[in-house]
């Protein structure tokens, strides 16, 4: 990790940028950032890494493998050399823009959270996310659990792991997927909202879930509406 750490001070260097005052900014803390600029031995998270690589704006590739003082990101060059095979094509282009980080939070937390819409502390998170579309201020993340909104050979569909995105300030529809605390339960649950006749419920996407559809009263909360996933690999 020392092509890390001497690229990392090479970076800030260059930005003249201040890494304590920065690292709310990055989405990392203050003790990571100055152990990851200190030490040569750290072994940061893939999701630290990006964002250390999307605040600089080079790939994470850069970050550990390059020399970046022999090529700073903004004078890289980038002309083809004459003589040189032209370049591949690829099937992927750029993602969308980063939108803001926001609070990865268990179950527990989540229901808590339905109750008591207030500040988060960053440390009260197990992880903060960047979140890659439009949201509101309170928006939060879950790890998927179960396997009752696995819908195999059908979208939407969410596997055990998943990370979702939730949004409390999006009102539900019918069809929405929703993250509900139902009556004295204190985990949150995922499901999709559905309304027939008049009643309300949450129904599972997993055909062969039991019970598929849970009737809901007043008393449940729809803590907020699913506004995307990302998928690890």
């Amino acid at each position: 990790m020392d092509k890390l750490r001497s690229n990392l001070n090479f970076l800030f260097g260059i930005r003249q940028t201040n890494p304590h005052a920065a690292a709310t900014e990055i989405g990392v803390s203050q003790p990571t950032l100055h152990r990851l600029l200190t030490q040569a031995k750290v072994r940061p998270s893939a999701a630290t890494l990006h964002r250390l690589a999307s605040f600089f704006d080079v790939t994470v590739d850069a970050l550990l493998s390059d020399d970046l003082t022999e090529y700073p990101p903004a004078q890289a060059p980038r002309q083809q050399v004459v003589g040189e095979a032209p370049a591949p094509h690829y099937n992927v282009r750029s993602g969308p823009d980063i939108t803001g980080l926001v609070p990865l939070l268990s179950s527990v937390q989540a229901g808590e959270w339905c109750e008591v819409a207030a500040a988060f502390e960053r440390e009260d998170a197990q992880e903060w996310l960047p979140c890659p579309v439009r949201h509101g201020p309170r928006t939060f993340c879950l790890v998927v659990e179960g396997e009752s909104m696995k819908n195999p050979g059908i979208k939407p569909s969410y596997e055990p792991g998943d990370i979702i995105f939730i949004d409390p300030d999006k009102v539900a529809n019918p069809g929405d997927r929703v993250v509900a605390r139902l009556e004295n339960q204190p985990a949150a649950t995922f499901k999709q909202y559905w309304e027939e006749d008049g009643k309300r419920m949450l129904k599972a996407l997993n055909p062969d879930w039991n019970p598929r559809y849970s009737p809901i009263n007043d008393d449940a909360t729809i803590c907020g509406v699913v506004i995307g996933k990302w998928v690890p690999e």
